[in-house]
């Protein structure tokens, strides 16, 4: 059985990580290629200004402010953002001792107001001579890049539990199959496993030639027949289960009178129930209802569960009874009894395959309301359930009329 295991929580945060991690470092990357892009254009500005005390072109640096400091003060060359904004004599100072020394080009971000960065990249400006004339600096406004990062880190972890969740979703539905299959199976194991045993049993005291009683060899092979046929109707039920279960199995419609289907039903059943002393009725509703549009195969099958489940918990002089209620397009079909009735703790359970009541102890494989409740699935409509312990249980279903 598949569990969730430590190591695959850790996995599961290890990834999280591992692509938050791969979002900073192309944010990161795309700071150092601006850094790098703003360096290589302060240091033609600087050029520029060295050879003409001017930039003659200002479309490169639309969206920057530059700025030349000298011992004069700041002039402002290109103001794309307010000087006052900047603090220019940190730079000036760290860019001059730099500058004299390395005379390259460096470039940081700094907060110009609160979640509003800017770059700021400076280079210095050298005469004909050598002499140290100025800096020049260029400010262009990052804030964008936060700003990326902040959606990318909002969306990538949205979407990260999203796919958590749909994953989890799927495990927690293959986890509930599995469990379902090896339950099906344990329960199919027991079901047939309680007949060949006491067919295996009987059978064997037979061969030993231990029994010669003429009544006791009638009353063995008449437990080996009632096994066999249980053995036979459990089998049989399996594989209708399974066929109905199968999602290529089609249920087609057609148009039925009501006579095609009850008609049958009531010569099955009153016979059997007069035998028993049971009262079967159908009542005259059901004759006058009009044609269904249904599969006249499942609905008769269908309706011989209902019935037959109703005959395992109705008194020897209990009532069965057929009713129906018309609204609209739809027929509902009742099937009653004043039977036992089903308990609170059994009610949500009597539509689960091998699902047995212990009441009265009745025979069965208990697959009978299973397939029924297939039944209903395969035709697209609804059954449902009301008891009351010690009064009765009703089975309610739909079935559509034909619209003429």
């Amino acid at each position: 059985m598949n569990t969730f295991r430590p190591e695959t929580y850790v996995r599961t945060v290890l990834v999280y990580f591992l692509f938050l991690f791969i979002g900073i470092f192309t944010v990161y990357i795309i700071e150092c290629r601006i850094h790098m892009d703003m360096n290589e254009m302060s240091q033609v500005a600087a050029t520029e200004v060295a050879e003409n005390n001017c930039i003659d072109d200002y479309e490169p640096y639309l969206t920057s402010s530059i700025l030349y400091y000298t011992e004069d003060g700041i002039e402002t060359i290109h103001a794309y953002y307010a000087q006052k904004e900047f603090p220019f004599p940190l730079y000036v100072e760290m860019y001059k001792e730099y500058y004299d020394r390395q005379r390259t080009v460096y470039a940081l971000p700094f907060t110009l107001r609160p979640f509003a960065f800017v770059a700021v990249s400076g280079c210095p400006v050298f005469g004909a001579d050598g002499s140290f004339l100025g800096e020049v600096y260029l400010c262009e406004e990052i804030t964008y890049l936060p700003e990326i990062f902040v959606a990318y880190f909002l969306l990538y972890t949205l979407l990260y539990i999203i796919i958590i969740f749909c994953v989890w979703m799927q495990w927690k539905s293959r986890h509930e199959i599995e469990n379902i299959y090896h339950q099906y199976i344990a329960n199919i194991s027991h079901e047939l496993k309680t007949p060949i045993a006491s067919i295996q049993a009987i059978t064997e005291t037979l061969s030993e030639g231990l029994v010669h009683d003429e009544a006791t060899l009638s009353r063995y092979y008449g437990i080996i027949s009632q096994e066999s046929r249980q053995l036979e109707h459990s089998v049989l039920q399996i594989i209708e289960l399974s066929k109905l279960q199968d999602p290529r199995m089609e249920f087609p419609k057609e148009v039925v009178s009501p006579e095609k289907i009850f008609k049958p039903l009531e010569q099955l059943f009153a016979s059997r129930c007069e035998d028993i002393g049971i009262t079967f009725r159908i009542e005259n509703i059901i004759w006058q209802l009009p044609p269904l549009y249904t599969n006249a195969a499942r609905l008769t099958q269908l309706l011989e569960i209902l019935l037959d489940n109703a005959f395992k918990f109705v008194a020897d002089d209990g009532t069965i009874t057929i009713s129906a209620t018309t609204k609209y397009s739809q027929a509902t079909i009742r099937v009653e009894d004043n039977g036992c009735g089903i308990t609170d703790e059994m009610l949500p359970h009597i539509f689960e395959r091998f699902f047995k009541s212990t009441v009265n102890n009745p025979t069965g494989s208990g697959l009978g309301l299973a397939i029924a409740n297939e039944i209903i699935a395969g035709l697209e409509e609804k059954i449902w359930v009301r008891t009351e312990v010690e009064k009765g249980t009703t089975f309610f279903f739909t079935v559509p009329l034909h619209k003429q």
